[in-house]
């Protein structure tokens, strides 16, 4: 490098020093004059809730739900609830037309009056003869010659196994007739059950929502539109995605809190009843270096729902864990080879104190040993505070006044009273700063 170089280098690097040194030397007396003094504020350990959490935005969806579409087998129907209706399960809610099956039932019902009429008179003949076979007519009669006195046998009117035929027969007849009547109650019984099909009814207690009188409408996109829908609307479920690494923390039963920006001081609370196995399906998940995701479905348990609606987007915080924790400031917590310290506020010096810690958040640090609620940290932020140095406590501390608002000691009651301050004592202040400002200024621009 050539001389003049290093010459020009080592000139800037003198005035730099000159300059700082001129700057601090008339700071320093600016402060010495003023009698500043450095003061610390002193900030307590506290418990706070470091339950771990997991957010997971979805939407709401119906739990209980029954969409009716229309049967062109079933012909014609009558609807027999509107939109609005509280129906409960079982509630017949339509009703398709049962003319044939009327008709087929009527039929059925008399063939069987019929076949059971003929069995009470097959019945009654079986009486009649079964009184014959122990009656006069099975049994022979004589008649005497009235000159000769001889007596001439005459065969009876029917024999015993004559009658034992006919009843053989009847019983026949009777047994063909209880077959037939067998066969048409089952044809009675599948054509009542047949109209019984003819008769929806509703599968959960819920309310009406639509009704299409007419059928066969569709939708924009050319869908079938449902005839009617019926739906639970006092139950909700929240579904929507995790991360992998949450899909392991995430369990069923997990309790969560649920918000809603649509609905104002919208509160729910919600338990977690499926977490998927398997990941959401689509088309770019491949190669996303976030890994997939896994759908999550929370049930609303507690909470006001008759404004919610399918759809309305929601956020659910799922506690995965419950934990309270003494926490600190992590700014406050300095480090060196010996590990992590701090410095408390003991009898006006600053003592070390060796602590050790976990990760609570964000901006706080778990107290796993060393502090207490009692101690008193000194927030040493630019690490000035050494071992046994001296400390001047601040008036205010990050929670307000120390001590509840006043260092003892330090103020008399009523010094701040109404009247106490002048507002050109602040004007005065504030004049004497810019003057200060404007000769520092001159004193730079003369270096």
């Amino acid at each position: 490098m050539k001389a003049w170089k290093k010459g020009i280098i080592a000139s800037l690097v003198l005035a730099s020093v000159a300059t700082f040194t001129v700057y601090g030397m008339t700071k320093g007396k600016d402060l010495a004059v003023s009698g500043y003094e450095e003061t610390f504020e002193l900030i307590s350990p506290m418990y706070e809730d470091l339950s771990t959490v997991v957010m997971v935005p979805g939407s709401l969806e119906l739990v209980n739900r029954q969409i009716v579409q229309p049967s062109a087998e079933q012909g014609s129907y009558q609807v027999l609830v509107e939109v609005g209706d509280e129906v409960e399960e079982g509630t017949p809610i339509l009703q398709y037309s049962t003319t044939e099956i009327d008709f087929e039932i009527q039929d059925l019902e008399l063939q069987i009056e019929q076949a059971q009429t003929t069995v009470r008179n097959l019945t009654a003949s079986e009486a009649e003869l079964t009184k014959r076979k122990n009656g006069p007519d099975v049994k022979p009669t004589y008649l005497e010659d009235e000159e000769t006195g001889d007596r001439t046998e005459i065969e009876p009117l029917v024999t015993i196994a004559e009658l034992d035929a006919e009843l053989a027969e009847l019983a026949d007849q009777k047994k063909a007739e209880s077959y037939a009547i067998s066969r048409l109650q089952n044809q009675l019984e599948t054509a009542k059950k047949q109209k019984g099909e003819l008769t929806l009814t509703s599968t959960i207690n819920g309310r009406v929502l639509s009704v299409n009188d007419q059928g066969g409408n569709t939708d924009d996109l050319g869908n079938s539109l449902p005839l009617m829908e019926i739906a639970d609307t006092t139950q909700f479920t929240i579904t929507g995605n995790v991360s992998e690494r949450q899909s392991l923390d995430v369990e069923l039963g997990h309790v969560a809190s649920i918000y809603s920006d649509t609905i104002e001081e919208g509160f729910w609370s919600g338990e977690v009843i499926d977490v998927s196995y398997f990941p959401t399906e689509g088309d770019d998940w491949y190669g996303d270096s976030s890994g997939s995701q896994y759908p999550v479905t929370i049930k609303i348990t507690e909470g006001e729902t008759e404004n919610l609606r399918p759809g309305y987007q929601v956020m659910a915080e799922i506690v995965t864990s419950e934990e309270m924790g003494l926490t600190l400031d992590m700014e406050l917590v300095q480090y060196d080879e010996m590990g992590s310290f701090v410095f408390v506020y003991e009898d006006g010096v600053a003592v070390r104190r060796e602590i050790e810690i976990d990760y609570a958040n964000d901006y706080s640090v778990k107290i796993l040993d060393g502090l207490t609620e009692e101690d008193l940290v000194i927030a040493d932020y630019m690490q000035m505070v050494t071992e046994g140095m001296s400390i001047t406590v601040s008036e205010f501390n990050e929670e307000g006044f120390y001590e509840e608002g006043f260092i003892e000691g330090e103020f008399e009651e009523g010094e701040f009273d109404e009247g106490e301050f002048d507002e050109n004592e602040f004007d005065d202040v504030e004049q004497e700063d810019e003057t200060e400002e404007l000769e520092e200024q001159e004193g730079d621009d003369e270096l």
